[in-house]
């Protein structure tokens, strides 16, 4: 008689049960360590007493270590439930990495712990640390800014006094002879009077009324050359504040004083001027961008040689500004540098031994001190200057 008793039913299914479990507990924990080892924050598992129960992956790679050889130890870190810390983990020759350190209380196969998360903030803390240093930079720029821009706005002022002081003394030069030339025939006019004076006494000729008629001619000269020299003196008077003045006056003006210049020259002036334009500015300083223009266009006429050379002179209204053109027929500026011709030092006349700057100063006069508009085109035959104030 056989006494083995063949298993019951209930045990195969109980014993099945558990073997279902046990492969599920496996799988899970597959998993579970699968994920562990792939997350980048690492964490570790302390017990109330403060020993490490547990080190993941990623953990023990923050602190440079195997994970046997931090479980069962201090952990070596400061955590502090509920709260983030930064702690610097020292990798000894390699230097250190910042840990971000958060805490929290948990349970563990029914137990009390402390799951402690730990992230790896040495990349970014390196970022802050340049974002810092490039603040205070700024900082200190922003701080230092004004100084520098009213340093590089007194350079530049100097730079353009220079500029100015520099054609400045190319007119004076210009204007010297401009004298010359204007008081050659009154001198000369002088000369035969005194001379005239002499014969009469001479041949007996000479009473009182010839005298007083001589006289009275003599000083209607020099009168004049006094006005020439009040012109030119006015001219290079310093204006410190602006004034309400004649377009058509400052015109005629400017032409006062190289009028001997443009005979010479043969040079025709046509001038259409309405005579009620009133500007509001520096007289002597749009007189020195006319003289400028007119100048260079004398230049022009003698280097090329023009055959009745013609300068037109315009001024007017126009919605609501005044416009002011000096038109030539000397033949027009070349296309390849028509845009240049109002850089510093830039000069399409090197032939007469131009400077270069008198145009720069022009439009520097005219759009900076006047709060107006330099331009230049070719028209037919020549060029035309335009100013708008």
């Amino acid at each position: 008689m056989n006494n083995d008793n063949p298993p019951l039913q209930g045990d195969d299914a109980r014993g099945d049960k558990i073997q279902q479990l046990a492969e599920h507990l496996r799988i899970f924990e597959d998993r579970f360590r699968n994920i562990i080892s792939v997350i980048t924050d690492g964490f570790i598992i302390v017990d109330m007493d403060g020993i490490v129960r547990f080190v993941s992956p990623a953990a023990a790679a923050l602190f440079s270590r195997k994970p046997q050889e931090l479980t069962f130890s201090a952990p070596g870190i400061p955590f502090v439930v509920g709260e983030t810390i930064e702690h610097a983990v020292d990798h000894g020759e390699s230097g250190t990495c910042v840990a971000e350190i958060r805490a929290v209380k948990t349970d563990w196969e029914g137990e009390p712990f402390f799951l402690v998360s730990l992230r790896d903030i040495t990349a970014r803390k390196r970022v802050e640390e340049q974002l810092k240093k490039k603040q205070l930079q700024l900082e200190e720029l922003n701080r230092t800014l004004g100084q520098r821009v009213r340093e590089e706005v007194k350079k530049n002022r100097e730079n353009e006094y220079l500029l100015i002081l520099q054609n400045r003394q190319a007119a004076m030069g210009e204007m010297i002879g401009n004298i010359a030339h204007q008081w050659r025939q009154p001198l000369t006019s002088i000369s035969l009077l005194i001379q005239d004076l002499g014969e009469c006494f001479d041949y007996g000729e000479l009473n009182r009324e010839y005298l007083d008629s001589t006289i009275s001619n003599a000083m209607n000269i020099i009168q004049h050359m006094s006005q020439t020299i009040d012109d030119f003196r006015n001219f290079f008077r310093q204006e410190k504040e602006r004034q309400s003045f004649s377009a058509s006056q400052v015109i005629s003006r400017s032409l006062s004083l190289i009028e001997t210049s443009l005979r010479y020259a043969n040079v025709l002036v046509r001038v259409d001027a309405d005579e009620d334009i009133v500007l509001t500015g520096f007289p002597n300083e749009l007189s020195q961008v006319l003289l400028n223009i007119i100048g260079n266009a004398k230049d022009i006429f003698l280097e090329r040689k023009t055959v009745s050379p013609e300068l037109r002179i315009t001024a007017f209204r126009e919605v609501g500004k005044t416009v002011i053109t000096i038109s030539d027929n000397g033949g027009g500026i070349r296309e390849d540098i028509i845009d240049r011709i109002f850089e510093p030092y830039f000069s399409y006349r090197e032939k007469l031994g131009s400077t270069g700057i008198g145009l720069y100063m022009a439009k520097t006069i005219i759009e900076k001190s006047m709060g107006g508009r330099l331009t230049a085109e070719n028209i037919e035959g020549g060029a035309s200057f335009r100013i708008e104030i």
